[in-house]
């Protein structure tokens, strides 16, 4: 159990784990807008206040990690986790659900970024970008397995199960992990040092967190309402839906590994192109919901691409700050994921305005606009990196 294969084998099963605990409530927004008596607009706000508390909470929980070791604090939060998802498979209001997603969101993010950090420190070094991207794939897989299954199971034993579910496999994760991760590894921290803050006053840095950040706004404008898009303008079943949702799940795989080779071959270079198709798929979609096939089949190839960022901005991340600031290696890792979340939270909020305005055929209007900021900024980005000469 203390080989790499199997640590590795651990470290998705984390990110997969924290996967289903986000992914699932987006496939039973109908579900729970039902039993709680919601519309589906605020409902939706779920999936917007997790992503905002797990975009505030992470970096201030990362923050400290450097000080302990990392298999202590693994520990601590995920008992927090898990319990975050009992309290959601135990709430009977739509306020004690949002305590509950609170709970588990707070948490979430710096799970995944100790999962990341553990990755960085045992992966060999030519393995290093197949690691992180494996991790980052645990969330797709998640889409693949965790959302469909907890969507079907949903519809024939009640959300509730599926939080159980989840829970149950999350304690089982737990188990695993103690038993294989490594419990000495501790940072490099000096309080003598800058604090791993003054990471984000590079150019290389804050530019580069904008860019996330509008891209996952962008297609979570879209995305969050994937499953009342499958189910309200396309009209398909239940059964159909967790089959769609798998598809999208595998998917979604495909499109982390062509991250992670992305991230090998100058991935930051060759990203404008991909917003540039992303933004012509959703400016397509809207005119496609009456032809099902067509607008599947740009459903799936805008999927295909939801994921290319992930590994190369990551590693963006972590070399400027292994050149520049080695104090701030383990807030790096982070960096993503908040901000990608951060997106999230600004995405499902644009799509539930406007789901209460125009209405859910349009949302792919606001994807669009987000979309082409990220652009902007990301040929930003491209010429600091050229300048830096940080483009090996």
């Amino acid at each position: 159990m203390k080989s790499f294969n199997f640590r590795f084998f651990i470290l998705v099963l984390i990110s997969f784990t924290l996967g289903c605990g986000e992914f699932l409530v987006s496939g039973i927004l109908n579900d729970l807008a039902s039993s709680f008596n919601h519309s589906l607009a605020s409902v939706g706000l779920l999936v917007t206040i997790f992503a905002l508390v797990y975009a505030i909470c992470t970096p201030l929980i990362t923050l400290f990690v450097g000080r302990f070791r990392y298999y202590q604090t693994f520990k601590i939060l995920m008992v927090v986790y898990i319990i975050g998802l009992v309290l959601s498979a135990l709430a009977s209001t739509y306020w004690m659900m949002v305590l509950a997603r609170i709970v588990t969101a707070a948490v979430s993010g710096s799970l995944l970024s100790v999962a990341l950090t553990f990755g960085n420190a045992i992966a060999p070094p030519e393995k290093r970008g197949f690691t992180i991207a494996w991790i980052f794939s645990g969330f797709s897989i998640a889409s693949v397995v965790g959302l469909p299954v907890g969507t079907y199971v949903a519809h024939i034993a009640g959300w509730q199960s599926s939080f159980w579910v989840v829970a149950i496999l999350s304690i089982i994760t737990f188990g695993l992990s103690l038993l294989s991760l490594p419990s000495d590894l501790k940072a490099d921290y000096d309080e003598q040092q800058d604090s791993p803050l003054v990471l984000l006053k590079d150019p290389l840095i804050w530019l580069g967190v904008l860019v996330p950040l509008f891209w996952s706004a962008g297609i979570n404008t879209f995305h969050t309402y994937i499953a009342p898009i499958i189910t309200d303008v396309l009209h398909f079943g239940p059964v159909m839906l967790s089959t769609i949702l798998a598809v999208i799940g595998i998917i979604s795989i495909f499109s982390s590994q062509m991250s992670g080779i992305l991230a090998n071959h100058h991935g930051l270079r060759k990203m404008p192109i991909i917003f540039v198709v992303e933004i012509v798929l959703f400016l397509v979609i809207g005119f496609a919901y009456q032809n099902v096939a067509l607008a599947l089949t740009l459903i799936f190839l805008m999927e295909s691409m939801f994921n290319f960022l992930g590994s190369s901005i990551t590693i963006h991340f972590l070399d400027v700050a292994e050149k520049f600031y080695p104090q701030s290696v383990v807030f790096a890792s982070s960096l993503n994921p908040v901000f990608f979340n951060l997106g999230i939270s600004l995405g499902s909020a644009s799509g539930s305005a406007i789901i209460s305005g125009p209405g859910l055929r349009y949302i792919n209007y606001g994807s669009i606009g987000f979309i082409i900021i990220s652009l902007g900024i990301l040929l930003l980005l491209n010429r600091q990196i050229v300048v830096r000469k940080l483009d090996k």
